[in-house]
């Protein structure tokens, strides 16, 4: 077969050279292995050739009316990259590709990347199978498009934008790393790309003085005591949700009044301080025996994993219906910065790396503003 430099305006005037049914590939002289499939109808493909473990395979890249010489040979050098590296960069059959279901790649992502790598991987199986299981699960992963994407964009985005947000990152990671993985065809554009995001609006809400009592009695009322205790060390402490459900009876110092927490969202140890309010809510925690977690789910021997439904009904009868859990953390910023605390020791008690991140949380009650402007 014919072996030439290949130039993007003699692509669409390469003749078949080829009888009836048989393979004609131009090749390309400036990279070995690359070339262009014409077939008897006149339509092309670029194509990859190459050996593994004595093997030839041939990989399509391709149409040539769709993918330019330059983005093929791109992806003819990744090809031949991973070659070099033992791999085999078709991976699985393209039957094998073709069966892998939405369903199937969700699991896949949680499974190989999200639980692994992600603290917060628990948020990411939420967002997947409550919004994209549910809607388009048994749809073959290869199927989906932007549309599909975008139309639960829209949906969720109505009363949570922030969430569809989130959702819209987390299909798009999956479809980059699920290429990866060779469950998604190369040659698949990613659904989640080039979707505009909700506009990011900054969070600065928290609870106020005026909320509180209503917050607290509602707390104490709920029917999960768990839950409830949970809550109110999210309010003592500062700390993140994770870092509550997380902790064990082990990881209390009663007299140096500390909670280590081994791994947090910076990275980083942290040896939390507890305040007395604190000490006494702990004191109050039912221990179960066999489960060495200070916050106990119904699960034997597994601290509770999720405190939203709990967090839901608190919120109704409390009548406070646009706070979030995360809006504790907030909460404990802004009222100790209202009590004079500085910036930095705010940033330290809430384990912050960047003072950026304190002052984004610590926020100041009208009141707090009138006198500040009256001593002015």
């Amino acid at each position: 077969m014919p072996i030439a430099k290949l130039r993007q305006d003699i692509i669409r005037s390469l003749p078949y050279g080829g009888a009836n049914t048989s393979q004609w590939i131009f090749w390309d002289a400036s990279l070995p292995g690359f070339g262009v499939r014409i077939f008897p109808n006149g339509r092309k493909s670029y194509v990859c050739s190459y050996r593994v473990q004595r093997r030839k395979r041939l990989a399509t890249l391709g149409r040539a009316d769709v993918l330019t010489l330059e983005q093929a040979r791109r992806k003819a050098r990744g090809y031949l990259g991973q070659v070099s590296y033992g791999e085999d960069p078709k991976g699985i059959t393209d039957a094998e590709r073709a069966a892998c279901t939405v369903k199937a790649l969700v699991q896949t992502y949680l499974d190989r990347h999200a639980k692994p790598k992600k603290r917060s991987w628990k948020r990411d199986e939420s967002l997947l199978t409550r919004v994209l299981i549910s809607d388009l699960g048994a749809r073959l992963a290869n199927s989906l498009t932007s549309a599909d994407i975008a139309k639960i964009h829209s949906e969720v985005g109505r009363d949570r934008p922030y969430a569809a947000n989130e959702f819209l990152a987390v299909v798009k990671k999956m479809y980059n790393v699920g290429k990866t993985w060779g469950l998604v065809a190369r040659d698949v554009l990613n659904p989640a790309a080039g979707i505009e995001r909700f506009p990011a609006e900054k969070r600065r809400r928290y609870v106020t003085l005026a909320e509180m009592p209503r917050l607290a009695a509602a707390l104490d009322a709920d029917i999960n005591d768990y839950a409830a205790h949970a809550l109110w060390l999210l309010l003592l402490t500062g700390l993140r949700r994770s870092e509550i459900l997380g902790a064990k009876w082990s990881d209390i110092d009663w007299q140096r009044r500390t909670l280590h927490i081994g791994k947090t969202k910076n990275g980083e140890a942290l040896l939390a301080p507890l305040s007395h309010a604190a000490i006494t809510r702990l004191k109050r925690i039912p221990k179960l025996q066999g489960n060495e977690h200070i916050i106990c789910g119904q699960i034997p021997g597994q601290p509770l994993a999720y405190i939203d439904s709990a967090w839901h009904r608190i919120l109704k009868r409390a009548a406070l219906n646009d706070l979030r859990i995360h809006d504790l953390r907030r909460t404990v910023a802004s009222w100790l910065v209202q009590d004079g605390a500085s910036l930095h020791l705010v940033g330290s008690v809430l384990n912050h790396k960047d003072p950026k991140t304190t002052a984004g949380y610590a926020y100041f009650q009208t009141q707090e503003r009138h006198r500040a402007l009256d001593q002015h």
